[in-house]
């Protein structure tokens, strides 16, 4: 086994209130990072390895305010982290309702749930629909000055195909479509992995995950015992467009 360098943590600003590091990968997860008066808010803080405490000593020379913590899904590279930030003390831990985060204490529903932060800063939790998997939140923040950031979660994937082992495919593209009609209220978009992107490549992002969609239906109605046959015009890779086939052939 390979011996790894110590994980450093390091926020950089996106705005007055709003953070950004990176922790793991390759391709590294996004972690944000939102401050209030009262509160803070950290935004999947990352997976089970790695050195927790440093990214708690990053946080707290930021803010010595109530840390939240909220998680966009349920996937182990984000969540995995809980565990550690409970046993130092965090109290409220939010996520999807159906998400499957054992270590959450609020659970957000159909309704979007808004915490006020202090200082005029707030973040609004909100559920989509289904998309990359059938739990996931975007939080957006509105303080004054903002030009509004949303962070997305793995709704939004940039540099990488999106990941489709647990997604709902149809529902995904419908979620973009509401994610894209946001951008009247916030002009940045951090997704899950990768650099912040903008509201046209949302739309790309949905208008590609459709034409997969359509593809790979068709592929499984004209070649039910062999619709990866499909795989070469797929517009992802040979991995994640056998992965949408087989999620599409199993609902």
């Amino acid at each position: 086994m390979m011996d790894h360098a110590p994980e450093s943590a390091h926020f950089r600003r996106l705005e007055d209130h709003v953070f950004l590091a990176e922790r793991g990968g390759p391709p590294p997860l996004n972690v944000g990072l939102i401050l209030g008066e009262d509160a803070a808010v950290l935004i999947d803080p990352g997976p089970a390895g790695g050195d927790h405490t440093a990214l708690l000593a990053a946080v707290r020379e930021l803010s010595s305010a109530e840390l939240i913590v909220v998680n966009t899904h349920g996937h182990p590279d984000h969540v995995g982290a809980n565990d550690f930030l409970r046993r130092q003390g965090v109290h409220r831990i939010l996520a999807h309702a159906d998400a499957g985060v054992e270590t959450a204490t609020d659970l957000v529903a159909a309704e979007p749930v808004t915490l006020p932060l202090g200082g005029g800063v707030e973040v609004v939790l909100e559920h989509l629909g289904r998309g990359h998997t059938q739990g996931d939140l975007v939080v957006g923040v509105r303080a004054e000055g903002s030009t509004g950031v949303v962070f997305c979660g793995d709704l939004v994937r940039e540099g990488d195909d999106p990941e489709f082992h647990d997604s709902y495919p149809k529902e995904w593209v419908r979620a973009l479509g509401r994610l894209w009609s946001m951008a009247g209220s916030y002009s940045r978009f951090v997704p899950g992995h990768g650099h912040e992107v903008d509201a046209d490549f949302i739309a790309s992002m949905r208008r590609r995950m459709q034409q997969g969609y359509n593809v790979s239906s068709q592929a499984i109605r004209e070649s039910v015992n062999d619709a990866t046959k499909a795989i070469p015009i797929v517009p992802y890779g040979p991995g994640e467009s056998r992965e949408l086939i087989t999620r599409l052939r199993g609902r």
